[in-house]
Order: C-alpha cells, then sequence, then structure tokens
C-alpha cells in the first residue's frame, strides 16, 4: 500500500516545516517544503520576490510548484501560511492527499516568530502588539479555510508520533 501526499498546513510558526523534516523522516516519506522549492526555483528568498515582484508573483510560483508533485505518492509537503487560501490549491490539496493543519494560538504563533520578522515578508518591522493583531486578523480570515483541512491537529501539544493518526485514517 502507498501512503498518501501529506500536506501540512497552518499559519508562520505552526511548526510545518520542523515537524514536517521529522514526519517524513520517521514515516519514510519524501519531504518538500514549499517555500523552499519556491526560493530555490526563482534564485531570491520569498521577502525579495514579495519585494521585488509582489505577492501576485509569489502565489503563482506557489502554486506552480504545489502542483509538480501531483503524480507522486508518500510525499510530505510543509506549505507556505497562505498557501490554501489562493486559488484553488486548498480543493486540488484534498484532492491529491490529505491536509493537516497544524492548530496554534495567537499568542503562541507570536512567540514562534516575533524573532523571525525580517525573515517573514509580510511581517517586517512590526512591533510585538502589531505583530498580536496581525496574527489574529489572518487568523480570522484564513480560519474558514484551515479548517476544511483533512485533520486538525493542535501545534503546541505536538510530538514525534502525532502524524499517526493521519495514516490510521488514510
Amino acid at each position: 500500500m502507498s501512503l498518501p501526499n501529506v500536506f501540512l498546513i497552518g499559519f508562520m510558526g505552526s511548526g510545518k516545516s520542523h515537524w514536517g523534516k521529522i514526519w517524513a523522516r520517521k514515516n519514510h516519506l519524501s519531504f518538500s517544503d514549499l517555500d523552499s522549492e519556491v526560493e530555490k526555483a526563482f534564485g531570491m528568498r520569498i521577502v525579495d520576490i514579495f519585494e521585488k515582484h509582489g505577492e501576485d508573483k509569489f502565489r503563482e510560483l506557489e502554486k506552480y510548484h504545489l502542483r509538480k508533485i501531483e503524480h507522486l505518492t508518500g510525499h510530505l509537503v510543509s506549505c507556505g501560511g497562505g498557501t490554501p487560501c489562493f486559488f484553488d490549491n486548498m480543493e486540488w490539496m484534498k484532492k491529491n492527499g490529505m491536509v493537516v493543519y497544524l492548530k496554534a494560538s495567537p499568542h503562541y504563533l507570536l512567540d514562534r516568530v516575533m524573532e523571525e520578522t525580517s525573515e517573514r515578508p509580510l511581517l517586517k518591522e512590526v512591533n510585538r502588539s502589531e505583530l498580536l493583531f496581525y496574527i489574529q486578523k489572518k487568523l480570522n480570515e484564513r480560519a474558514p479555510v484551515y479548517e476544511q483541512a483533512d485533520i486538525i491537529l493542535n501545534a503546541e501539544s505536538l510530538d514525534n508520533t502525532s502524524l499517526e493518526k493521519v495514516f490510521e485514517t488514510a
């Protein structure tokens, strides 16, 4: 039996890349970080793509690289925070694998991303209270999309076995 593709979604700082690497290794899946794939292909950091070419260009690149795994199985993809919210990406992911939402509270996310604002294109030069407001606003906007995931895991209590729930339902 081949394992399904797994798409990790959630807000920045929820642990998609961190846990994705661990779970892929543990479950013998190949792993891709969608943001890293876009950066490699375009030859610049995401923050620079946003600044020089705009969000629309980034979202097109993201969609293209997401769909490159269409004919693969047993692949785990860490998606960017906005990936499921653009085009028909969420619908496409659900048709091509299982979507797992790493859900976290705004304060948990704030603590995780506060030190990395310079590397996150939508959060450059904001203070702690502005960042918390931004996270709360974006989570509220994205919640209807994120909640369509096949499985929702609490990002604040993940461990090495958390992904087993995904394979039990496959």
